[in-house]
């Protein structure tokens, strides 16, 4: 039989490291399910419902470090899907996504479950195309993985007629193009003499929130060389700086006030990455003070101006450019007063680690604060788990005693709820060892069919399910800016109780064993149980 379109998407799809195809199965999507009774070496995921579908090919994404592959059934899947696909652009997650499209040859008539999937897709993906021929299917896949890889990263949408797909096929697949080897900026020791010449107490190196694990030794390095504090965002997609390093300073709040509070001493700022300026809700406040410079690195031109006016604009790629910034560094500073400088910011590091897990156990009290439920889940994990969050339960004095390693820590940054527990089954699936999925109940509940998939497909996920009975961050907002629903102690709309959500139950009900763990050593029992098992478990803690 003669080659067909579906086959060569199969063989690309083998070529660009695609070990899972994630998706809700449809009649239009009959012919990639018929190709793939014959590639067992591609596991399907099934998602029950597709924005669970894109949220796992997300999490499969970050934690393997390949554009992820997902496949969605025609115009209404697609629609399911674009909440997080919205999350998705956020997050500038690698993705190539691709619905089934109705039989070219009667579209003109409007047939059921067609549509312009394009015109749908194009807001929430960097390109969107129709596939029309057979023969294109293998270009414009190629084109999509190099689009969704290339900085900004992101997704991208094809949509595949099934008549397109079951189309026979001339030539050879076609090879994938030769991928791009940026150097670092060619003035990488400007920015390193520059900062030589400042006083490096009033230095501060802020990351965006889009940077991927392998810029981590680049910028480790680069820290290091001067002795620099690092802020990171409390609303990053990725971990790159390991926070037990003492140059790590913390998060900044999403606050333009706050920011501008630990900038003000300040005589440059070292931006790397996109996104670190982000407010909610908003303040009317700048977050950088007059006459402070910003010297920003970053490895796509959009970066630059997008949140601030740049002093210096450096393009090209972020860890090589960070490296050579900090081989020149080395050479102009004084070593025993960077070491000394190190010493100091790791003695500060550790009495504010003891003050602020002091100041959280010291209320024992039942239901526990969600700094207790958090910090009890983190002393109970294994050091080395993966954890994916989105629960506000982390935002308070515990954030400061969060795990952030590269490549072990991801939120979802695009503040769409639903994202977190399917994401941590597709980091899981991905190779990724044991994953901790932190959620509140409200947040739980947009996606629970994740649990199904993760019973199913065995993934090692642990789904922590802080329940407060309430939308906890809208209530905090309408509290910090008095509007009427806290004035009154009347929130509309903001509680979710009366019925209580019985979480053990939807999870026995989905495969899932689960325990309610309401104390410090009832936590600590239900997690060793849950690392002991094979597969996923759910522990409800009741917080306040």
């Amino acid at each position: 039989m003669a080659r067909r379109a579906r086959d060569v998407l199969l063989d690309i799809l083998r070529d660009e490291g695609i070990t899972h195809v994630f998706g809700n199965p449809g009649s239009t999507e009959m012919p990639l399910m018929d190709a793939l009774v014959e590639a067992p070496d591609i596991v399907y995921v099934l998602g029950l419902q597709e924005a669970t579908a894109v949220a796992m090919a997300d999490g499969w994404a970050l934690a393997s470090g390949r554009a992820g592959f997902v496949n969605l059934h025609a115009m209404g899947g697609l629609g399911n899907a674009m909440g997080v696909l919205v999350a998705s652009k956020a997050s500038e997650t690698p993705l190539v996504v691709t619905a089934g499209q109705q039989d070219t040859r009667h579209l003109m008539t409007e047939p059921w479950l067609s549509g312009d999937l394009v015109a749908l897709a194009t807001p929430v993906c960097k390109w969107a195309k129709e596939v029309r021929r057979g023969d294109d299917v293998g270009q414009a896949l190629r084109r999509a993985f190099a689009i969704a890889r290339t900085p900004p990263q992101g997704p991208v949408f094809l949509s595949l007629p099934m008549d397109v797909l079951d189309e026979p096929v001339s030539g050879r697949t076609p090879p994938a193009s030769a991928a791009p080897r940026p150097g670092p900026s060619p003035e990488a020791a400007l920015l390193a003499e520059r900062l030589a010449g400042l006083d490096p107490d009033r230095v501060l190196i802020v990351l965006g929130d889009d940077l991927p694990a392998s810029v981590s030794p680049g910028l480790v390095a680069f820290a290091a060389a001067g002795g620099f504090p690092v802020w990171g965002t409390q609303l990053t997609s990725r971990a790159a700086f390991p926070s037990d390093h003492p140059c790590w300073a913390g998060v900044l709040k999403p606050d333009f006030a706050v920011m501008r509070e630990h900038f003000e001493a300040a005589e440059a700022i070292v931006l790397v990455g996109g996104r670190a300026f982000v407010a909610y809700p908003y303040r009317a406040a700048e977050p950088v003070p007059e006459g402070v410079a910003v010297l920003h690195v970053a490895d796509n031109p959009e970066a630059f101006g997008r949140e601030h006016a740049a002093d210096m604009a450096l393009l090209g790629d972020i860890g090589a450019t960070l490296f050579a910034a900090a081989k020149r560094l080395e050479a102009l500073v004084d070593r025993g007063a960077v070491e000394a400088r190190l010493a100091r910011r790791r003695a500060r590091m550790r009495a504010a680690h003891e003050a602020a897990r002091e100041d959280i156990l010291a209320d024992r009290g039942t239901p526990l604060t969600p700094d207790a439920a958090v910090l009890a889940a983190l002393d109970a994990l294994p050091a080395d788990t993966l954890i994916s969050n989105d629960s506000a339960a982390t935002f308070g004095k515990v954030q400061d005693l969060l795990s952030t390693r590269p490549g072990r820590y991801f939120f979802s940054r695009g503040g769409v709820l639903g994202c977190n527990m399917p994401a941590a089954v597709g980091a899981s699936l991905a190779g990724a060892g044991l994953v901790a999925s932190f959620a509140g109940d409200g947040g739980a509940m947009y996606s629970p069919q994740a649990l199904w998939s993760a019973a199913r497909y065995r993934a090692k996920v642990v789904f922590f399910v802080f329940n407060n009975r309430r939308y906890g961050v809208l209530q905090n907002v309408a509290r910090s800016l008095g509007y009427a629903n806290a004035v009154a102690g009347r929130f509309v709309g903001m509680d979710i109780a009366g019925p209580a959500i019985d979480f053990p139950s939807l999870a026995a009900s989905m495969g899932v064993p689960s325990a309610r763990a309401d104390d410090r050593d009832a936590i600590a029992a239900a997690v060793a149980e849950a690392v002991r098992r094979e597969g996923p478990s759910l522990i409800e803690i009741a917080i306040r």
